[in-house]
């Protein structure tokens, strides 16, 4: 089956691990460029294509630089999105979140409990908790901003690492760095 994979770095090669952990679980990505392409183009392609599921990747783009944005009107396709990092911070800072910037850059992998409501959720099935992930930004959220449209699934020390807004799974970590972040990929793949 293929996936859609919407690049927003700057170059290609910054998408191989997730390219290789999308390939790794069976899939065949599909890759667009995020950053060349206006939004409307975007939209069009990802409207038009048959492909259901697409995954939007990080960035090192300061996400406060509206020239590379995530289409908000994907959130209405009868298609699945998972927004990572970047793509994460694009669609919150477009629902007029409060981002807010730490001045050293956090780049280390480190243990995500995932609260007791939340643990029977089909994304973290065959997931232990705490499970291992990875985080490489400068910017984040609180999780005491986030609105009631947008549903937070987990959090570390108070910042956003996991929510849902609507047909978005929103992540603040890098699932393709770690074996748990791959098993979370797989089971959003295979979510109806």
């Amino acid at each position: 089956m293929r996936i859609g994979i919407v690049n927003m770095h700057k170059d290609a090669i910054d998408i191989q691990r997730l390219i290789q952990a999308v390939t790794a679980i069976g899939y065949s990505p599909y890759i667009l460029n995020g950053t060349t392409a206006n939004q409307q183009v975007l939209f069009h392609r990802i409207q038009k294509s048959p492909i259901r599921h697409w995954i939007f990747s990080g960035s090192r783009y300061a996400v406060l630089h509206m020239e590379h944005q995530v289409p908000m009107a994907l959130l209405q396709m009868d298609k699945k999105f998972m927004m990572i990092c970047y793509s994460m911070q694009s669609i919150l800072v477009q629902l007029d979140v409060p981002i807010k910037r730490r001045y050293i850059r956090r780049t280390e992998p480190f243990h995500l409990t995932v609260p007791k409501e939340h643990k029977d959720h089909p994304l973290f099935k065959g997931i232990p908790s705490p499970m291992n992930v990875w985080r490489d930004h400068h910017w984040y959220f609180s999780k005491a901003d986030i609105p009631s449209p947008v549903k937070l699934l987990a959090s570390y020390n108070g910042e956003v690492m996991i929510a849902t807004y609507k047909k978005a799974v929103l992540v603040q970590h890098h699932p393709e760095r770690t074996a748990d972040g791959k098993r979370f990929l797989e089971n959003w793949l295979t979510l109806d």
